[in-house]
């Protein structure tokens, strides 16, 4: 299955419109020329009236907007977008694996922590026990 955002797809999407747009240019063209003749012969409101309706196609034709070249801005951004969440992804790789290394760094610091609490818990406890038997604490 061929992906839809390939370029042979977008390319054969892109000539197709635009073809479309130039097939409906020619038409436009080609039936106000052939129809001049018959336009002639008709009473004068609907000559004037088909003329105005093939200016308005013909211009209508004109200023289609180049349909391909939306696609195409639209196909970068998204590419863009994605490509920002994916850099996202690897900042928050980088940044994660910075975390993993600080907290085991810092694993012999809490130990270190934990023990002299205790001994501190310890060297009061020993204190107050001095006290209560009446012998000085220093």
């Amino acid at each position: 299955m061929t992906d839809p955002e390939s370029p042979a797809r977008l390319g054969l999407l892109h000539g197709v419109v635009d073809g479309v747009i130039d097939r409906t240019r020619t038409l436009t063209d080609l039936v106000a020329s052939t129809s001049s003749g018959v336009l002639g012969r008709a009473p004068e409101p609907v000559p004037q009236a088909v003329r105005l309706m093939f200016d308005s196609l013909r211009q209508l034709a004109e200023q289609a907007p180049p349909v391909t070249a939306e696609i195409g801005i639209l196909m970068d951004a998204l590419r863009a977008q994605r490509l920002s969440i994916e850099a996202l992804q690897v900042q928050l790789t980088a940044l994660d694996r910075q975390l993993e290394v600080l907290e085991k760094a810092m694993g012999p610091v809490e130990a270190w922590n934990r023990s002299w609490d205790k001994l501190r818990n310890s060297l009061t406890a020993s204190l107050e026990q001095l006290g209560q038997l009446g012998l000085p604490k220093e």
